[in-house]
């Protein structure tokens, strides 16, 4: 009877441990199925990226063999865009200028406003240089809007270069203290621009051309910048041109050295300069571009100051005159050549 318990006994051991094992062989079953369905799922992962990126991964070696292609490839699109801007290059250049002429005459339009009532710290004297040669019917007007001007320390030397009309009646009948006459035997307009630099009494010199008059506010403007700015020797400003388009223009161009040896900047009428100045005389063996010549003489050590004001009112309808004539190609060679640059 014993006997037969403990075999019962061990048989219901046996069974709970098997019962166990197989517990256990459960639970580790299931933990290897969540593995694999975590391998699974990483596997689907990285299957999903290879399929997104193996393209690419299999061209890599293709793509490092066609170097040398896309190479060219980007030469001949560099080439296109460079023909590009060539046939464009026009279009950019012009848009730069109206830029340009845009933001001079914003400077211009403040700097009158704000010029017109101001009070003037100094006021030195400026010789106004005016040739004629047979515009009697021109020079009234150029002398009355230098009679018109808003500041009053001024002398006007005109110089008859041997008119034939009635430009010595004109003259003669002038009324004005301020107003010196002088004739000089006909040598062109150089000539009689050094003539009047012999005789003028001013701190300051200015410019103006018969057929031309002078803004109001000119020789105010003057006044500030040399008064302001005893460092400069010579200074120009804008003028407004009458035939661009059949609208007037506004021409006011920054100063640079490098510009000036290329074209002129400013007409005669709008540069001035201190009285005295070695370097202030006219080429009196140029026809034409003898105020490139002095602005490029002028400014050939000291930069200009820039002055954002009109200096004048620029006619091209006026009979004989200079721009462009038969000697232009002569003397922009000559200008060149004075001033160390090559034709």
């Amino acid at each position: 009877m014993r006997r037969l318990r403990r075999i019962v006994a061990a048989a219901t051991d046996r069974r709970h441990a098997e019962n166990g094992e197989i517990a256990e062989l459960r639970s580790a079953l299931a933990d290897q199925a969540a593995e694999i369905e975590r391998l699974r799922a990483v596997l689907e992962h990285h299957t999903a990226w290879l399929e997104d990126h193996g393209g690419a991964l299999r061209d890599g070696d293709a793509r490092t063999t066609t170097v040398e292609a896309k190479q060219e490839a980007l030469g001949s699109r560099q080439e296109a865009l460079d023909g590009w801007l060539e046939s464009h290059d026009t279009a950019f250049e012009g848009l730069h200028l109206r830029t340009g002429q845009l933001e001079a005459a914003r400077a211009v339009q403040t700097f009158t406003q704000w010029l017109e009532p101001l009070e003037l710290a100094a006021a030195p004297k400026i010789s106004v240089v005016l040739p004629t040669h047979d515009r009697a019917a021109l020079l009234p007007r150029a002398i009355a809007s230098i009679r018109a001007q808003r500041y009053g320390n001024w002398e006007l030397i005109v110089v008859d270069d041997d008119s034939s009309d009635s430009t010595p009646k004109i003259l003669a009948a002038l009324d004005d203290p301020r107003i010196r006459t002088i004739r000089v035997a006909h040598n062109r307009v150089s000539a009689a621009r050094n003539a009047a630099l012999a005789e003028a009494t001013g701190d300051v010199v200015a410019y103006l051309d018969d057929d031309n008059t002078m803004h109001p506010l000119w020789l105010k403007a003057l006044a500030w910048a040399f008064g302001e700015h005893p460092e400069i020797t010579a200074a120009y400003g804008g003028y407004v041109i009458d035939d661009v388009e059949g609208l007037p223009r506004l021409l006011l161009k920054p100063y640079s050295r490098e510009a000036l040896l290329k074209e002129n900047l400013a007409d005669t009428g709008a540069v001035a300069h201190r009285a005295g100045l070695e370097e202030a005389r006219f080429d009196e063996s140029l026809v034409e571009m003898d105020d490139w010549d002095l602005l490029l003489s002028l400014t050939a050590e000291r930069d200009p100051l820039v002055v954002p004001a009109i200096s004048c009112f620029y006619s091209t309808a006026a009979p004989n005159r200079l721009s462009h004539g038969p000697t232009y190609d002569a003397d922009f060679a000559a200008v060149r050549r004075k001033h160390g640059e090559s034709p």
